[in-house]
């Protein structure tokens, strides 16, 4: 198993990988990454979240069980994995009382 060293900051690398100059090829491929900025997905808040049942028939179809998919679908959404699963239902309701409470219009 190789280990891709290209972007580890310079403090991480080996001894003698973060000894290199810059005209190396391990100088100039850290070089190249400490030059571009971390990308950093943005949630567009004029964009409606994926319904929880399309994302959970599409990793459904993928393979994964339905508990499987229901974790993943909650982790989305910022729930913990639970040990049966979520199930779309459970899922749809928390979105809506999160909805009410950020709303304003049911105090938590």
């Amino acid at each position: 198993m190789a280990i891709d060293h290209r972007t580890w900051p310079t403090s991480a690398l080996p001894a003698e990988t973060a000894g290199a100059s810059r005209g190396t090829r391990a100088g100039r491929s850290l070089e190249a990454a400490e030059l571009e900025p971390p990308v950093v997905p943005t949630a567009d808040p004029t964009v409606a979240p994926e319904p929880a049942r399309a994302m959970m028939w599409s990793l459904e179809a993928g393979g994964w069980t339905e508990r499987e998919a229901g974790n993943l679908v909650g982790l989305a959404h910022g729930l913990r994995p639970a040990r049966a699963g979520w199930t779309e239902r459970e899922i749809e309701h928390l979105r809506f009382l999160r909805a009410l409470v950020e709303s304003g219009r049911l105090d938590h």
